[in-house]
């Protein structure tokens, strides 16, 4: 077996279920939006993408105070206190809805306790990943979680207000690692994932990458020489949830159009195929200590929202 030290793994629909989350709490919201305000779902969504596309993430926070429709129906009021009913069904849905796979907590457990230097790489932005992945038990599991910054705010925002909510709500890391990757470089760039396998500073043969996506994790991990495990088991086309999240999407038409083509017809095989859960890693690779010393000077920022390292080991 191939003997690894380090491992990569990408976070949405490889640890947990994006889709599942993401598409019922949208659907609440837009059930909410649309009775209050009167205005189509349909529209709605069309106007949420074009929000999304312009703010690069579709986990921007403003969005629905910034929904052309809703300023034209509500001129010079505050959208986010009209609308805050339909913003805290979304928070409520996806908190039902939010949960690691099956085996994911005992794996990631399992390479801890074999020395493994344990890595996540995420788009999503800084805040939306630390505070999931805080909430799913994972803060000093993962050693670090490299994630885009947080997007930008709008005018007149009251960022000490903000902070104080997120450290009020705990949302900080206390253990685990947080830094930035650069803004507006999305998978399959590899300039990201060349910088975090040189903060590893060990032999590319010795690290893996796990990820559900064959174009944006699978390819670029193989285009980079490293070992990639496919996790098919996260899979979502064809997924009914993620009909939703196209329709609302910072994806452009041609980004999805690709991603399916590369779907249909993969360019790279990926050296494993996980089929059911993120456990059958021990089947294919044989774990051994991370004997690397981390790279002290990344080429990343680490996030301004994570909390100071604690320099105690957590109780895990």
């Amino acid at each position: 077996m191939q003997k690894i030290s380090a491992v990569i793994f990408d976070v949405d629909n490889t640890l947990y279920d994006f889709t599942a989350f993401y598409s019922p709490a949208f659907q609440a919201m837009l059930d909410v939006i649309e009775e209050k305000s009167g205005i189509s779902q349909q529209q709605l969504k069309s106007e949420f993408r074009e929000v999304h596309q312009r703010a690069g993430t579709s986990e921007y926070v403003f969005a629905v105070q910034e929904l052309p429709s809703l300023q034209k129906l509500h001129p010079n009021e505050d959208m986010g206190e009209l609308y805050k009913d339909a913003i805290q069904a979304f928070r409520d849905t996806r908190k039902k809805h939010l949960t690691l796979y099956d085996g994911v907590y005992e794996t990631i457990k399992q390479l801890k306790d074999a020395g493994v230097r344990v890595v996540a790489y995420t788009e999503s932005p800084a805040f939306h990943a630390m505070a999931r992945l805080k909430t799913l038990g994972l803060d000093g599991l993962l050693d670090v979680v490299y994630s885009m910054p947080d997007h930008d705010m709008p005018p007149h925002t009251d960022l000490n207000k903000i902070r104080r909510k997120k450290d009020k709500n705990g949302y900080g890391f206390e253990f685990t690692e947080m830094r930035n990757t650069p803004k507006g470089v999305l998978k399959p760039n590899p300039e990201s994932l060349e910088a975090i396998i040189d903060d590893l500073n060990i032999d590319k043969d010795k690290v893996l990458y796990v990820g559900d996506h064959l174009m944006k994790d699978v390819a670029m991990a193989k285009n980079l020489g490293i070992n990639a495990a496919h996790a098919a088991y996260g899979s979502y086309m064809g997924d009914s949830n993620y009909e939703l999240l196209k329709e609302v999407t910072f994806w452009t038409d041609e980004m999805l159009a690709k991603e399916k083509k590369y779907h249909d017809q993969p360019l790279v095989a990926p050296d494993v195929t996980l089929k059911s859960e993120v456990g059958e890693l021990f089947n294919h690779f044989q774990f051994i200590p991370y004997k690397g010393v981390p790279k002290k000077h990344s080429r990343f920022t680490d996030s301004p929202f994570c909390k100071s390292r604690n320099s105690k080991k957590p109780n895990i």
